[in-house]
This record gives C-alpha cells, structure tokens and sequence, in this order.
C-alpha cells in the first residue's frame, strides 16, 4: 500500500507519525514532490488529484478521506482496533470531519513548514 498526502504542513507530518505508530506493517509515504506521484497522477483520474484528502493506494483502487482511514485502521495493532466502531458512523458524516479537519490544517498544524519533505 502506498500513501500520498500532500506534504505542505506540520499537520500533515503529526498524521503520518501516528500513522505509523498505529500500523503493523511499514507505511510508504509519498508526498506531491516526489517523483513517484507524477506516476500515480498518470494512473488516476485527474479530478481525483483536486480532491483535498489524504489517498490512499491498494492495487488498482485509490481510496480517499474517510474510505483510506478505514481501510489503514484494518492494519493497525490489536490495541487500535476499537477505533474501528467509529467507522460504523455514515460515510458523509466521516468525510464532512475529515473535509473540515482538512480545512483548518494550516491553524492545527502551526504554520504552513511541512517537514517531510
């Protein structure tokens, strides 16, 4: 599984840290300035690029917002998985917090410095 997020605040680097401390298996993350993405962006439709979400790549699918959660957290460790239920709540109720989440990133994150890059 590949991970892409967008790589341009501090935000952005804390949800990848959790990431992978919540996670068994290692996690490939790619951000907009690696060379790796132009390869997916060729792959996907483009108006799935416009999409403000972290994208998440199983196979031939790319899954976004609440849908690539979900399927990360299947992978977590034994003591993650009772975060699961959350994900019993509707779907567009789980995309409109991560599209706000999303939104104010730049305030939660403390500034626009990414340091993943």
């Amino acid at each position: 599984m590949d991970i892409i997020i967008d790589g341009d605040c501090r935000f952005c680097l804390g949800s990848t840290k959790l990431l992978r401390r919540i996670l068994v298996s290692p996690l490939h993350v790619i951000t907009q300035y690696d060379l790796e993405y132009t390869d997916f962006q060729k792959r996907f439709d483009a108006s799935d690029w416009a999409v403000d979400s972290i994208k998440l790549i199983v196979g031939d699918q790319l899954l976004m917002k609440s849908k690539a959660i979900s399927t990360l957290m299947v992978g977590a460790h034994w003591y993650f998985q009772p975060l699961r239920i959350l994900f019993l709540l509707p779907t567009v109720l789980l995309d409109a917090l991560y599209d706000l989440i999303a939104k104010n990133r730049y305030l939660w994150g403390k500034g626009n410095n990414c340091e993943v890059i």
